[in-house]
């Protein structure tokens, strides 16, 4: 047996036996679900963008004026050489490299020709960088400072041009300042970077002027946008293509984003705006990059029509829902998955459904009515999923098992009587169609539901009606019926439905092993909880396709196993003879189990199964447990351990659980001999003792940290949590320290530590050398 009541005591560590490990691993999540919600995604500079917006108290009359005479030096910047050498080959060579890149941009080709072309011109004509314009630094500086494999001689010419520029006098080029300006930014100095731009954007010397030029106005307009001022990034970018009509527009994607993450609602409307002439600027140059880009601003705005509009075009542009293949099909459902963030109600999810069910390919319906259905179920409207269910009929969709059970989600969800009484008479007529079935309905993927799909309907019956036939049951229906006699007491039905499954062919999931283990638990039969868990948690065969068989627990399969373990202890008649695991082992498998699924987005769907809505409820049970096996310093580490795996806080129960164990184990060990009823009194009296020494604790640590009880009522829950378990820990080793000595009790808290897999762990802010 592994579980020996009083095995351990206060005085004697325990001794734990090796546990099984879970082999069963968690259902892989599918590609297109997303880990990112655009409906509680909130602007990442809202707390600065009022800071900011006191740039855009600009002067307009000063403005005007500004770009009037911005547009000016534009005219007047040249890039070519004149003077005295412009009439020589070398220097008309040059001049060619320069107004190539300065039309049609740079590549490493051109790269060369240029260098080649200066080097050449200077070495021809020394006193060169003398005439060179500062537009032809700026071209010189930027196509050398270009980084790329074939570049390798980047560093030594761009340090020959510095020395060349600082020969002449000549001031940085737009380039170098606009790394300057961009590192200050990105380094978190953005008040400075922005502040040093407006400096250069409204100076009026001519020999260090960079505002005209369109790397810096694009400069100024991203980092704008990027610190969440979309007015003045919008200005910025209009003067930048007024001036410069034919500039990279893929600065307004940029611009655009800083719409989109505001919340007033006149930037959506203009950055439907931008959206649209982005579109109309890059033509036929629109990549699927640039759909995503606006579908996700969109999203972030939660603008739902603007985002629907952006999921079309992709689609009917033929971007995405291309093909029937695995990876397109993930791909179109990865974005659908994001749309439906927004569909935070039943009337939203039905435009998203509609639209989705037009626009798509004919494969996709049954998935995007299954889609619909169960937002109606998450909603309460069984009204609606009946109303959706029967849509798809007169389609000419004939309705699935998956369908049939979102409907009976929807009517057992709805607690009113009659929908519950329909949706259970439905849910037996579908286990009886089960029984004429001849072969077991199998839970495909959404990918593969899809692709097989597109097989059915192209030899689907020419008909447009189709009757309501009600499909066979697979294990989510039998889930949900047994979930359903199992709320209303009707435990006989649950019996009968765990003896039918175990004989069918389907293979059972995580809700119905944990409805027959509540099953046993109610009936009192511990040690088969256990076995069932063992036995579907833990199937020791062959890996099938890879993956190793049986079910994966949730966090309400462990909740019922500790509660399982709690009665067996509490009940004298099974105690002795169980085959539970101990508390110390138990917690071992919940710490293997927690390291499976902590790492997975939907962790927290876990946690809230396990610790339920009372959180301290679950400190409370497993407290009682490591009590029932006198284990007090299992039950010190537990606390710790479930406080920092689960940010579970231990419960107003904890300290009086503690004084308790302490109080039975002193009253039983002092009246072994003695009757009942002097049991009884020593014990009372014991308890009374240890709560008088809690409270003396907890006092002399009030007073150690000059905490007043005003201080303490400001405390966060979780710094209130940190402070009690300290006490609790103070607490076991100051009773610890009546019957051992420092090194010991030590040694004892290290070895629990040790068994439980967290030896480094510190339990309490003092040792046992350190307490009274």
């Amino acid at each position: 047996m592994l579980h020996r009541l009083g095995r351990g005591s206060l005085c004697h560590p325990q001794i734990s036996l090796p546990i099984r490990t879970i082999t069963t691993v968690p259902k892989t999540i599918p590609g297109f679900l997303n880990t990112w919600d655009p409906s509680s995604h909130g602007t990442l500079r809202a707390a600065r963008t009022a800071k900011r917006q006191k740039v855009d108290g600009r002067d307009a009359a000063k403005d005007a004026i500004r770009r009037a005479v911005r547009k000016e030096i534009r005219n007047k910047d040249n890039v070519t050489i004149t003077g005295n050498f412009a009439r020589t080959d070398a220097v008309r060579r040059l001049n060619y490299c320069l107004l190539l890149v300065d039309s049609k941009g740079c590549n490493d080709d051109v790269r060369s020709r240029v260098w080649r072309a200066y080097s050449l011109a200077k070495r021809t004509y020394p006193q060169l960088p003398l005439d060179i314009p500062n537009r032809a630094w700026d071209i010189l500086w930027a196509t050398q400072s270009i980084k790329s494999m074939r570049n390798r001689s980047r560093d030594p010419h761009l340090c020959e041009l510095y020395r060349d520029m600082r020969a002449t006098g000549k001031p940085t080029t737009v380039k170098q300042r606009i790394a300057y300006l961009e590192g200050m930014f990105l380094t978190g100095e953005e008040e400075k970077a922005l502040k040093e731009w407006e400096d250069d954007y409204d100076q009026s010397n001519n020999q260090l002027r960079h505002d005209f030029k369109p790397e810096h106005l694009e400069a100024g307009a991203r980092m704008y946008a990027l610190a969440g001022n979309a007015d003045r990034a919008r200005g910025i970018m209009d003067e930048l293509f007024e001036l410069y009509p034919d500039w990279d527009p893929t600065i307004i994607m940029a611009v655009f984003r800083a719409h989109t993450r505001s919340d007033l609602a006149e930037h959506h409307d203009i950055a439907q705006k931008m959206y649209s002439r982005m579109k109309d600027v890059l033509g036929d140059r629109v990549t699927l990059r640039d759909y995503d880009s606006w579908f996700v601003g969109f999203l972030e705005a939660r603008h739902l029509s603007y985002s629907k509009k952006v999921f079309k075009e992709m689609v009917t542009h033929g971007f995405i829902a291309r093909d029937s293949s695995q990876t397109e099909i993930n791909e179109v459902l990865r974005r659908l998955h994001l749309l439906y963030r927004l569909g935070t109600d039943i009337e939203k999810m039905s435009s998203i459904a509609l639209q989705a069910i037009t626009i798509l390919p004919p494969s996709y319906r049954f998935h995007l009515f299954g889609d619909w259905v169960k937002s109606a179920a998450v909603n309460k409207a069984p009204e609606a999923a009946a109303q959706i269910l029967e849509m798809m009929m007169k389609r000419g969709y004939d309705p699935q098992t998956f369908h049939f059970n979102l409907l009976l989600k929807a009517l057992f969800r709805s607690k009113k009587k009659p929908n519950e009484l329909k949706a259970e008479n439905m849910a037996w007529r579908m286990i009886e169609a089960y029984r004429s079935w001849s072969e077991p309905a199998h839970s495909l993927s959404a990918a593969d539901a899809i692709s097989k799909h597109t097989h059915l309907l192209n030899n689907r019956p020419s008909t447009s009606e189709l009757d309501w036939k009600t499909p066979p049951a697979n294990v989510t229906t039998f889930a949900l019926l047994m979930q359903w006699h199992a709320n209303h007491a009707q435990w006989e039905h649950v019996d009968y439905l765990t003896r039918w499954l175990r004989d069918s062919k389907l293979a059972p999931n995580t809700a119905v092993m944990n409805i027959m283990l509540e099953n046993q638990c109610r009936q009192g039969k511990y040690n088969e909880v256990w076995n069932i868990y063992r036995s579907l948690a833990d199937v020791l065969k062959p890996p099938v396709g890879g993956r190793l068989p049986g079910v994966f627990p949730d966090g309400a399969t462990f909740r019922c196993l500790w509660k399982t373990l709690r009665l067996a202890l509490g009940d004298h008649e099974t105690r002795h003879n169980s085959t539970l695991p101990s508390s110390r082992d138990l917690l071992k498998e919940t710490l293997c189990w927690w390291d499976l699924v902590r790492s997975r987005h939907d962790a927290e769907r876990f946690r809230i199964g396990l610790a339920a809505s009372n959180q301290g409820a679950l400190n409370t049970l497993v407290m009682h447990c490591f009590s029932y096996d006198n284990d007090l310093t299992g039950s010190l580490v537990a606390m710790h351990v479930f406080r920092k795996k689960f940010g579970l806080f231990p419960s107003n129960k904890s300290a009086q659980i503690l004084q308790n164990q302490i109080a039975w184990v002193d009253a039983r060990r002092s009246a072994s001999t003695s009757r009942r009823q002097h049991q009884n009194g020593v014990f009372k009296r014991d308890v009374e003792k240890m709560a008088r020494v809690y409270h003396m604790l907890m006092q002399k640590r009030f007073e150690r940290t000059n905490m007043t009880g005003q201080q303490f009522s400001y405390l966060s829950e979780a710094e209130i949590a940190d402070m009690n378990l300290n006490l609790l820990s103070e607490f076991v080793r100051v009773i610890l320290k009546r019957k051992h000595t420092p090194e010991v009790v030590e040694g004892m808290i290290d070895q629990a530590k040790a068994e439980l897999g967290f030896p480094e762990m510190k339990i309490g802010d003092l040792d046992a050398y350190s307490v009274a």
